[in-house]
């Protein structure tokens, strides 16, 4: 849509509350716990008790984190991949040494080649059908007015539909004028009524009940942990969808297809956001809308914009979101302490966990935090909306800042995703495809260093 009537100002203040929002607007864009619905939402969430309560039991997982820490490095002694330098203005650097690659031991290699040859060549449609004989997932196709409407080889025209669709090939390849099924009028026809956002989605739930449910899926992992990575597409027309990205591709505009894949290697969900935006609050977003599985509990992707903030948004939704670190050296890292909770100190790690979270900050405006993770599960309105929405002249809002001490409270030794064992082998955050994805749970396995979130 065309924007270029409207005013410098205008395009500032669009989709942002330019005044305090009252209640009946509130209402409209967010979630109340007191509108009767907030009790069974809190619960979900595991955010049912009292903030005291809730911020007690992170602020003992954050001191256990550290002392477990402050110990394997104590243990590791000299042949500690990682050191703590302090420099001559006072700050405190933390040095990794780089991770090296792990080697593939013959037999995986013989594996490898053994499957190959034996993986039957056949034609995509076909495998299409077949997976369909096992899932069913094409059923979940239904028409567009009462969802009941059946016609006849109603499934080998929408697998005409996915594939073209899928290789960007077009219609021309699949059509056939001898087969009702294939002719350009029917393929047109169900084109309109069939292939929609939610029945994809349907169908997608439908083929990760059914990887979860393979005996060989259970070894590689439970559905707990989610690798998120973006694939950048140019789009050769105008559309608002699209933006340029002049950092990789000049003046190409193009979208970004996020896409959530779990550690049984399921795609579990996707979005598509314009241009190639850098930004966790987008992941964070895809994940609130997933086609199916289990909640991921561990959030992995590549250096996806992060901060106090998104720790904290993440961590009041249930996630622990585990980024890579662009620099390591320059993070911040946090201690907490609460009357009434013990905590200790961190040895060698001590000048590190120098930055304290107020916690009083987060209890005073807990209720406020909590109507907006209500918002975001119940999809009244997204995650990359929220700052843009509540922000004054570049500055965020009371709420958005005090977000930033419960990130605080889950972004301490859990920052440090990749320190050593005492083999000098290190578990990196798992990166958003399916085999590195299963190479870090791997790792986390074998290394002395576990995420502690």
């Amino acid at each position: 849509m065309p924007v270029e009537f409207l005013t410098d100002e205008q395009a500032a203040s669009y989709g942002k509350f330019n005044e305090e929002p009252t209640r009946p607007e509130l209402e409209r864009f967010f979630f109340l716990l007191g509108c009767g619905r907030g009790g069974h939402m809190l619960a979900g969430l595991s955010l049912d008790m009292p903030v005291e309560e809730h911020l007690a039991e992170l602020v003992r997982g954050l001191d256990a984190g550290w002392k477990q820490l402050a110990e394997r490095l104590e243990e590791a002694g000299p042949a500690a991949k990682v050191s703590i330098e302090v420099q001559d203005d006072g700050r405190v650097k933390l040095n990794v040494d780089k991770l090296g690659a792990l080697g593939e031991p013959k037999s995986l290699t013989w594996l490898r080649k053994r499957v190959e040859k034996m993986l039957p060549k056949i034609d995509l449609p076909d495998l299409l059908f077949e997976v369909n004989a096992w899932t069913g997932f094409l059923d979940a196709f239904v028409h567009l007015g009462d969802g009941t409407t059946r016609m006849k080889d109603l499934s080998t025209s929408v697998v005409a539909l996915l594939v073209p669709e899928a290789c960007n090939i077009g219609l021309a390849p699949v059509v056939n004028p001898g087969y009702e099924a294939l002719t350009r009028a029917r393929l047109v026809h169900v084109d309109q009524y069939y292939p929609r956002a939610d029945t994809i989605a349907a169908a997608n739930a439908r083929l990760i009940a059914a990887q979860a449910a393979v005996p060989t899926v259970k070894f590689w992992g439970e559905g707990l942990l989610a690798s998120v990575d973006g694939l950048w597409f140019v789009v050769p027309v105008r559309t608002v969808s699209a933006a340029p990205p002049p950092k990789y591709f000049g003046f190409k505009r193009g979208i970004t297809w996020l896409n959530a894949v779990n550690d049984q290697v399921a795609g579990i969900g996707q979005m598509v956001v314009p241009g190639t935006p850098r930004d966790s609050l987008h992941i964070l977003d895809a994940l609130l809308n997933l086609d199916g599985g289990v909640k991921p509990e561990v959030v992995a992707t590549d250096n996806a914009s992060y901060s106090d903030m998104v720790f904290g948004l993440f961590k009041i939704l249930g996630y622990n979101f585990s980024p890579r670190f662009r620099d390591l050296d320059d993070q911040r890292f946090w201690r907490a302490t609460m009357p009434g909770v013990e905590t200790g100190t961190y040895g060698a790690l001590e000048d590190l966990a120098r930055n304290r979270v107020n916690l009083n900050k987060v209890i005073t405006h807990w209720p406020d935090l909590l109507k907006v993770a209500g918002s975001l599960v119940t999809n009244q309105v997204r995650a990359y909306d929220l700052p843009r929405m509540f922000g004054r002249e570049g500055r965020p809002a009371r709420w958005v800042r005090r977000s930033r001490s419960t990130g605080g409270s889950c972004s301490g030794p859990p920052g440090i995703s990749t320190l050593p064992s005492t083999t000098g082998r290190r578990r990196p955050a798992p990166a958003a495809r399916p085999g590195r994805a299963r190479a870090g749970r791997g790792r986390r396995r074998r290394g002395l260093n576990a995420h502690i979130g």
